[in-house]
């Protein structure tokens, strides 16, 4: 009995909300108008009135394609929700030539001015094309005449030849949204499985058979489709999802990509059944999938066709025999990062050759890194490879088999029972260290011996040290500062990878931070991933004077001026890739006639999670300033939030305090 009670809660709960605001295209309520906030999020800058998705499979040269329309309605409560007004509409190109296609666009704001109500549509020449990569196309346009108050709607239509890719739904986004739904008309000759994230129930989950009839196949009417056996009939299965009051999604940083935690429900293809009653099974199993790659020919008989040109490659090392297995790893990894460049592009399968390959000296990351793991094994290191989803790509759903959920390769070698993962596109890190990118959860190790996971964690500390020498000019109200920055593992890399070597962006970068001015620029071990990467600079920060007082923050514009992290809970991860420390030795020369009158109060603490630690001493010529804060580990449990939150808030506080120096009468 209480199923049906709940079912007209829902019933009730929707016909309520369609009262209230219209969920027509085109029409809009008074209520609407009215709305000058959300009651439900009070920091919201818009908010999503209704957004509403429809797939349908439609007849299509002698076969079907997947017809995706959406629909959304979104009201500006304030100036800051004039950013929302710009709408990305992705679609995909296979590397074949067949791509989904943005069939139309329309859309439209709506405002009222004086009493009168104004209806101003897009102009489709505004509208553009952007790759995003190899495969990802986006459609972009921007909504025109928006200001607060503004209502803005639009409706898009995408067909796909896709099968695999019938259109996941997204109920939750950066605003609140009032009412979402999706509707998916499924036919019974493509059986899928649905994945939800984020979603507890729907507010309303049903299904129905539709009235309509259809029919594939050669002939007309019920004769020849029953009886010739040149056709069959079906009815379309219709399955609907709707959820009221969906709160927006906050990204605050420290995230892998908001796809892996915002409320959504993905479709995969699980099963063909052809009108004959022929099936063919999509949705694996691990061990099978394992061993299709190791036949592919773009991935395992790719790394067999790599074993002889390897092996002519080693004999251009010299002296590698007479190394040991963990000395021959690091020479042969390196030799393969500096000789080998990697074009960008993210791949668990080959795409050339290996002969053009080699000739071309260029490749994606399958072929660079299986080429690699051919390299170790022909040196007799155990090196496998292991095909992973990279940050942007999302996390892998280990309860279902799938092969897209993988987009790149990476290697696991494994010295006297001891192992690292390395990727050879990257020269700048360590050679058992790898990229960023790569830093995701797990990977699936790809060998005939079964069915074995990898967890991808960070093993080291990284450490960002800045040494601060700094001498007061009250006369010119700046100070000369000698500062130098010795950074380790992938602090390094930001480093590295932020500034290219390149002097003008490492001024570019002090000027950001508060320099007047810099004059001096310096740097020790770019090419060298082994040490620490250093840099030294020389240039002038400004002082603040107020009347006869001098004030001047010892560790400049380094540290954080707020807390990023924003939100009252957080109910998904804090990842900060890699366990890190900042720290801090300033040393300031006071300047003769004056004398330091305020220095800040030492502080410390020490858990599990987290340390910061302040120190000041003061002699009549000198005041030392010294901090460190670690964040002791790459990833934080949002039971964790809070106290990261707070040892945060302690971090901004202490580190930005003033030194104050007063003239001497």
């Amino acid at each position: 009995m209480k199923y049906p009670i709940l079912l007209c809660i829902m019933l009730l709960s929707a016909e309520l909300l369609a009262q209230e605001y219209s969920q027509q295209f085109g029409t809009i309520a008074p209520t609407e108008w009215e709305m000058t906030a959300y009651a439900r999020d009070t920091k919201a800058e818009a908010v999503a009135i209704y957004d509403i998705g429809e797939s349908i499979f439609i007849d299509y040269d002698e076969g079907y394609q997947i017809r995706f329309t959406r629909s959304r309605k979104i009201k500006i409560l304030n100036k800051s929700g004039v950013k929302h007004a710009e709408v990305t509409i992705p679609f995909y190109v296979s590397e074949y030539g067949s791509a989904e296609k943005v069939v139309s666009i329309e859309a439209f704001t709506y405002n009222q001015e004086n009493g009168r109500y104004y209806k101003k549509p897009l102009d489709a020449q505004t509208v553009y094309e952007e790759m995003i990569s190899n495969r990802w196309r986006v459609k972009k346009f921007a909504f025109p005449d928006v200001k607060e108050g503004s209502i803005l709607e639009y409706r898009y239509v995408v067909e796909t030849p896709f099968h695999f890719n019938l259109p996941d739904w997204d109920f939750q986004s950066s605003i609140p949204t009032i009412f979402s739904q999706y509707t998916v008309r499924m036919i019974p000759f493509y059986e899928y499985v649905f994945i939800t994230q984020g979603i507890t129930r729907f507010d309303t989950y049903k299904s129905s058979v539709a009235k309509e009839k259809r029919s594939f196949g050669m002939g007309t009417g019920s004769y020849a489709i029953n009886h010739h056996g040149s056709g069959v009939e079906f009815n379309d299965m219709i399955h609907t999802f709707a959820m009221n009051h969906v709160p927006a999604f906050r990204d605050e940083g420290f995230i892998t990509t908001p796809n892996d935690y915002i409320m959504k429900v993905d479709f995969q293809l699980a099963k063909v059944i052809q009108p004959t009653g022929m099936k063919k099974e999509i949705i694996s199993t691990w061990p099978v999938m394992i061993d299709e790659m190791l036949r592919s020919d773009n991935f395992g008989k790719y790394l067999k066709s790599c074993e002889k040109p390897a092996l002519k490659s080693l004999e251009t090392l010299p002296d590698l025999n007479a190394k040991t297995a963990s000395e021959k790893s690091k020479v042969i990894i390196e030799w393969v990062r500096s000789r080998y460049i990697w074009n960008g592009m993210y791949s668990k399968y080959t795409t050339i050759s290996v002969k053009d390959f080699e000739s071309r000296k260029t490749g994606n990351a399958a072929e660079i890194n299986l080429y690699l793991a051919a390299m170790l094994n022909a040196a007799g290191i155990d090196a496998k490879p292991v095909i992973i989803s990279t940050r942007d790509h999302g996390k892998i759903a280990a309860d279902y088999p799938f092969d897209h959920f993988f987009n790149y390769v990476i290697v696991l070698v494994t010295i006297d029972g001891k192992s690292f993962l390395s990727d050879g596109t990257e020269p700048l890190i360590a050679y058992n260290r790898l990229p960023i990118r790569c830093i995701n959860d797990k990977g699936l190790i790809v060998d005939k011996a079964g069915v074995n996971w990898v967890n991808i964690i960070t093993p080291a500390m990284s450490i960002d040290h800045k040494i601060i020498q700094a001498t007061l000019d009250p006369n010119n109200q700046s100070a000369v500062v000698d500062l130098a920055i010795q950074s380790t593992e992938y602090e390094s890399f930001g480093y590295k990878s932020m500034f290219k070597n390149d002097s003008l962006a490492m001024k570019k970068y002090l000027i950001n931070h508060g320099f007047q001015e810099v004059n001096k620029v310096r740097t020790l071990n770019y090419a060298n991933p082994n040490q620490a990467y250093i840099l030294n600079f020389a240039g002038k920060q400004p002082v603040e004077q107020i009347g006869n007082k001098l004030v001047f923050k010892p560790f400049l514009d380094f540290p954080p001026k707020e807390n990023p992290l924003k939100e009252e809970k957080r109910n998904y991860p804090v990842d900060m890739v890699y366990a890190n420390t900042q720290s801090f030795k300033s040393s300031v020369h006071i300047p003769a006639g004056y004398r330091v009158t305020a220095i800040p109060e030492s502080y410390s603490f020490d858990t599990e999670l987290a340390s910061l630690h302040v120190d000041y001493s003061a002699s009549e010529t000198l005041v030392e300033a010294n901090a460190s804060y670690s964040f002791k580990k790459s990833v934080f449990t949002p039971a964790e939030y809070e106290k990261i939150k707070s040892y945060y808030n302690l971090i901004v506080n202490y580190l930005n305090e003033d030194l104050i120096f007063e003239k001497v009468k």
